[in-house]
């Protein structure tokens, strides 16, 4: 699908706008929510996330289904694997944490948030992410998990631009081939860039209640296997895992 970008110099949250405004879309097309700063930034769990002005890559991807896909909650993981990718071609060693978190030395640098929302023209999803480019290590240090950005992993900084439009190609590619092939072609990739090993022992939070337990494997739907300590295999589609 083209691209297309609706660029805001300040806004609440891109994904929030998207959603708002999904009728006014276009249906054919892959339309490019961006802003210099937000003011409602947020992640899973309804969790803040940090936005300060001009430092790092706030964006949604928002396109239509016609309808709901039994393995829309893949494309999540589509978009992470692509950010991973590109900051691969940029030197860096990232790895992915299940299911979506993007990782540079054990600490975050991304995350995304998907949410859709129902519109005559079908389904709209709309798939953010926040990659911290240039933001400070003082700004780092109030967030509440390990946080790093590209240019304190690196020493300098980033041209915010040119790593949005890398990015932008990269998983407008991988989402032409995801809606036509489904994740079957991601599915090893993506296995490659998890952080969590099998066997690794972890806690995991389902949004209701904290699990305990070794990782088993990650499936073919690209969900994760929790084998619980009585022996139990116990499947999630999402959640989070905690160190």
């Amino acid at each position: 699908m083209d691209l297309i970008r609706r660029h805001f110099t300040l806004i609440d949250s891109t994904n929030t706008w998207a959603k708002q405004h999904a009728e006014e879309l276009p249906f054919d097309k892959i339309t490019l929510v961006t802003a210099d700063a937000q003011t409602a930034g947020r992640g899973r769990f309804k969790r803040q996330w940090e936005s300060p002005p001009n430092q790092n890559i706030y964006a949604s991807f928002c396109f239509f289904i016609k309808k709901r896909r039994p393995d829309i909650g893949n494309i999540p993981q589509i978009l992470a694997l692509s950010c991973a990718d590109i900051l691969e071609t940029l030197g860096f060693s990232p790895e992915l944490k299940w299911p979506n978190d993007i990782l540079l030395s054990k600490k975050k640098v991304a995350g995304i948030l998907a949410e859709t929302t129902s519109t005559e023209n079908g389904l709209c999803v709309v798939i953010g992410i926040g990659l911290n480019v240039n933001m400070p290590l003082d700004i780092l240090q109030r967030i509440d998990r390990p946080a790093t950005s590209l240019a304190v992993e690196r020493g300098c900084p980033f041209d915010v631009e040119t790593v949005l439009n890398l990015l932008a190609n990269k998983f407008s590619v991988d989402l032409d081939v995801f809606l036509n092939q489904g994740f079957v072609p991601f599915l090893n990739p993506y296995k490659k860039r998890i952080s969590e090993q099998e066997n690794r022992a972890v806690r995991f939070h389902d949004n209701n209640i904290v699990w305990s337990g070794t990782i088993e494997r990650i499936e073919n739907d690209g969900s994760l296997s929790l084998k619980l300590p009585d022996g139990s295999i116990k499947n999630f589609i999402v959640g989070e895992i905690l160190f």
